[in-house]
């Protein structure tokens, strides 16, 4: 049902050949970054002497669609809250972080067809082809919700706006009623503000210097936590908030607008400590480009970007609810004094998934590598840490992986 759900026609691999569709479709959640000549070379399972051919695999592989691989990434999220809807909750609240970031793409006609190709400012040449990535990720849990590819010229909030009826949509499917989400500077308007009042969804916007200037005053005057009202530019739209103001550890000042007016159950203290968990969402683009090699795509068409895109975002999942079953979730209000390393159970761990949904190896043989991976995979967590932006938005003049395409 699975395999006529999302192949591309209807006798899309119904003769004996070689590439199977459990075959094609498992390498590819194998997360491919030699080339496709070794891991041709190195398939399995085979019945045949003689492995297939990079030609033949890239061939098969189109032959079904990306989507296979989004419906298992649902199904991590459905796997995760089914037992336990409340499991990872803050205050009876899911924390879903918001945020977006730029991947570099193989260069093709059908990729620069799709995403464009841009120039970068001060400069006369021509950027390669980018995406603009926006994820939906559950802070508690490290687990991604949901997400969106789309060209590089379009917004984050742009992205944030249109995906955010479906996460709701979603994740209401899965008995999570209480949303609070949770976004950084260059998210807050107030048009996004009332999108979330409309859907009944609770949030947490982190306000620029620039913006709101009447709100900043009262900031600036010493007011720590206070209502407010911020309109629009034409004034046409005006939302009440929440406002909370504290001083970083750097010394600089951070203001929040949310819409948690019960100050006995949210006080600013406990504000400031999930808004600081919004980190994940960075750390989990870390994991993305930096331990899975995301930028490192193994073909230059669009439907195996996209194949490898959703393919990524799903063996992430699975590693994350690993290590939510071992070390439990993130709580902001108590954070732990060591955590699981995910780079190093990624690298030992990706090859072992990878058999065990190809039937070679046992979920519990898995399962117990695991539990022994995890004994030396520690790392101590450092609180109030703080790192320079300087360089952030800056491009790259050489890029960190060499591409296998």
């Amino acid at each position: 049902m699975f395999q006529r759900a999302h192949a591309k026609g209807k006798n899309i691999f119904t003769r004996k050949r070689k590439l199977t569709f459990p075959i094609v479709f498992s390498t590819i959640l194998h997360l491919v970054k030699r080339s496709l000549g070794i891991e041709c070379e190195l398939m399995e399972p085979l019945s045949c002497k003689i492995p297939p051919s990079k030609q033949a695999f890239s061939k098969a592989k189109y032959k079904f669609a990306h989507t296979g691989f989004k419906e298992l990434l649902q199904d991590s999220m459905r796997i995760a809250y089914q037992e336990d809807p409340n499991y990872g909750t803050w205050k009876t609240y899911r924390l879903i972080a918001v945020d977006g970031s730029s991947i570099r793409l193989p260069v093709s006609s059908e990729i620069i067809s799709q995403f464009g190709r841009f120039k970068p400012n001060g400069t006369n040449g021509t950027m390669p082809p980018l995406a603009r990535v926006s994820l939906f990720v559950d802070l508690c849990t490290s687990l991604v919700c949901n997400a969106r590819l789309a060209p590089w010229n379009v917004g984050e909030e742009t992205l944030a706006a249109s995906k955010l009826p479906e996460v709701i949509e979603q994740m209401r499917a899965l008995n999570q009623d209480k949303l609070l989400f949770i976004y950084d500077r260059g998210y807050t308007s107030v048009k996004f503000i009332k999108q979330h009042n409309d859907s009944k969804v609770d949030f947490i916007f982190r306000v620029q210097g620039n913006s709101y200037k009447k709100l900043w005053k009262r900031v600036e005057s010493g007011e720590a936590d206070f209502d407010c009202i911020v309109e629009s530019k034409d004034k046409s739209i005006s939302q009440q908030v929440r406002v909370v103001a504290f001083r970083l550890s750097n010394g600089k000042r951070e203001v929040l607008i949310t819409s948690l007016f019960d100050r006995e159950q949210f006080t600013l203290e406990s504000i400031s400590k999930a808004y600081a968990l919004r980190w994940h969402i960075e750390e989990c683009y870390k994991r993305l480009k930096v331990s899975a090699e995301l930028e490192n795509f193994s073909g230059t068409h669009l439907e195996a970007v996209l194949q490898e895109f959703w393919a990524h975002l799903v063996m992430c999942n699975l590693l994350a609810l690993h290590m939510c079953d071992a070390q439990g979730p993130w709580n902001p209000e108590r954070i732990a004094e060591y955590r699981l390393n995910f780079s190093v159970l990624f690298g030992v761990m990706s090859q072992k998934m990878y058999q065990v949904l190809i039937g070679k190896y046992e979920a519990e043989h898995l399962q117990k590598l695991f539990d022994t991976a995890c004994i030396r995979a520690k790392v101590k967590i450092r609180t109030g840490r703080v790192y320079t932006r300087d360089k952030v938005d800056k491009p790259k003049q050489n890029h960190v992986f060499r591409r296998v395409c």
